[in-house]
């Protein structure tokens, strides 16, 4: 198992584990093709670029405007809300850690609801926030992971959930569920008594499913720039909420650094550069699913996102490694095990490669 792939003492694991790797097996960082992270293949907007490139030089020595009135703008015209819904964050995560305060705060009730396999933040957030994370299996091999509402209906029975996360699309499954199952699942969970946190991270290559301009007392939606607009390191998110004073109170002063606005303002105005990713992305996925899928022994599961579970045999990921490829070993997932996968849907050379890659190494029965 290559390092990284495990999860932390804190439950947390992720993909971009390419230091790690090439620390563990004494090669250069950068001689990886990093198949592991989820980034819009086109990377980033040269606008947004640009525009973080003069805000470093000409605004780092004042202080963000404290109420982020231009990025709040800018971010609600790009997600068609209201600028009072939203609040800033420092990436996603900060979205989601924020919420669950705000919820372990306000709920008379202890337990987070943690639809697996999904993010190993959830869990780490309600933790944080001294809520209980409670993990149900909702997602089946057998049905091509779409969430069974079954398992959640009967797990918010147990009257002391006060938090349900749900990540749409999921990662790392991929699988995606309607505005309509959403708002379903809002209903349930208000009627249990409970907050349900909609993390619409990849939620930019699938629009359609946004549930952000339904936002009340009991949902909120937690959104990532960093994914779409190729963006990671500089932490930009958003959470939308009906009352973000009520969130805004657990979160400390200039969350956002003034390059990160910056390029994050600049981005959600590329919209040919939005439509030019949804379209080469959906091609490319499309193409990888078919490529995987005509391998032996490897089956790809449809996403609505910029990545593909896959699942293949075991070992498969360490010579993927030997051989100069990270792909995201999703062992530490609950619900899934070693001979699950998740691969980026990458440029069609990139895309190619690892195809071809993974041909050679089943073909030399290594594993």
């Amino acid at each position: 198992m290559v390092k990284g792939w495990v999860a932390s003492p804190d439950g947390r694991h992720h993909g971009a584990h390419h230091v790690e790797a090439a620390r563990n097996l004494g090669v250069p960082p950068d001689g990886f093709l990093d198949f592991s992270a989820n980034i819009n293949p086109l990377g980033s907007p040269a606008a947004a670029l640009a525009a973080g490139e003069q805000a470093l030089h000409v605004e780092t020595e004042s202080y963000p405007d404290l109420h982020y009135r231009e990025l709040r703008a800018a971010l609600a015209s790009y997600l068609r809300v209201s600028p009072c819904t939203v609040l800033p964050t420092n990436g996603g995560a900060e979205a989601l850690f924020l919420a669950a305060r705000t919820v372990a705060q306000e709920s008379g009730y202890y337990k987070a609801l943690i639809l697996e396999p999904t993010f190993s933040e959830y869990a780490a957030a309600a933790r944080s926030a001294g809520l209980e994370a409670v993990h149900v299996v909702a997602r089946q091999p057998s049905s091509g992971f779409r969430l069974d509402l079954t398992v959640l209906e009967r797990a918010l029975e147990d009257g002391e959930v006060g938090l349900v996360f749900l990540c749409n699309p999921n990662n790392p499954t991929g699988d995606a569920v309607s505005r309509r199952e959403v708002l379903r699942v809002a209903r349930r969970a208000r009627e249990a008594g409970a907050v349900l946190v909609v993390d619409e991270a990849f939620a930019d290559f699938a629009p359609n499913l946004s549930v952000a301009s339904e936002v009340d007392h009991a949902v909120l939606v937690a959104r990532s720039f960093t994914k779409f607009f190729a963006l990671p390191g500089l932490r930009l998110g958003c959470l939308v909420a009906s009352d973000v004073g009520r969130v805004r109170a657990f979160q400390p002063s200039w969350p956002v650094n003034a390059v990160a606005a910056a390029a994050g303002i600049a981005a959600t105005k590329e919209s040919a550069f939005a439509r030019l990713t949804l379209a080469e992305v959906a091609l490319r996925r499309q193409e990888l699913l078919r490529a995987l899928g005509e391998l032996p022994g490897i089956t790809p599961y449809p996403g609505a996102a910029n990545f593909l579970l896959v699942r293949g045999p075991q070992g498969l990921p360490e010579e993927l490694v030997k051989r100069g490829i990270l792909v995201r070993g999703c062992e530490p997932f609950h619900g899934l095990d070693a001979d699950f996968f998740r691969v980026a849907v990458r440029s069609a050379k990139e895309n190619g490669y690892l195809v071809q890659t993974l041909r050679d190494v089943l073909r030399k029965g290594t594993l």
